[in-house]
């Protein structure tokens, strides 16, 4: 019993330690809504590290000419291409790595380049 009451308010103690320094806290998020594509920003960022995947279809991405994989993406809405291109996500296609290996990006370059792509694939995202 003891041991037990020891093992609790050392986990206690832990999870306080986490929330103090921010790791059991709320994230702050920026929203997609506050954001403005910028094609030009997007463009460059495309070039500079989308386009080794993206362009034709490597590792299942979205090739730049599959409207149909696009619009399928789309269906998801923004904020979920976001945060997926953020964090990394593994889905039926493929694997796309946390910002698409682009560890200098932006939250606001990632999402230039992800409009910039639906926006050359011809797809507006869902709202």
């Amino acid at each position: 019993m003891k041991k037990n009451l020891i093992a609790l308010f050392g986990g206690l103690l832990f999870a306080g330690a986490l929330i103090s320094c921010g790791g059991g806290g709320s994230e702050t998020k920026t929203t997609t809504k506050t954001m403005t594509a910028d094609l030009v920003n997007g463009e460059a960022v495309y070039n500079k590290s989308c386009i080794a995947c993206h362009m034709t279809g490597v590792a299942g991405a979205a090739a730049l000419s599959d409207k149909a994989r696009w619009e399928e993406n789309a269906a998801k809405g923004m904020e979920t291409l976001l945060a997926d291109a953020m964090k990394g996500y593994t889905g039926k296609y493929g694997v796309m790595p946390e910002k698409g290996t682009c560890m200098d990006c932006t939250e606001q370059d990632m999402f230039d380049a992800i409009s910039f792509m639906l926006d050359k694939a011809g797809v507006e995202a869902a709202k």
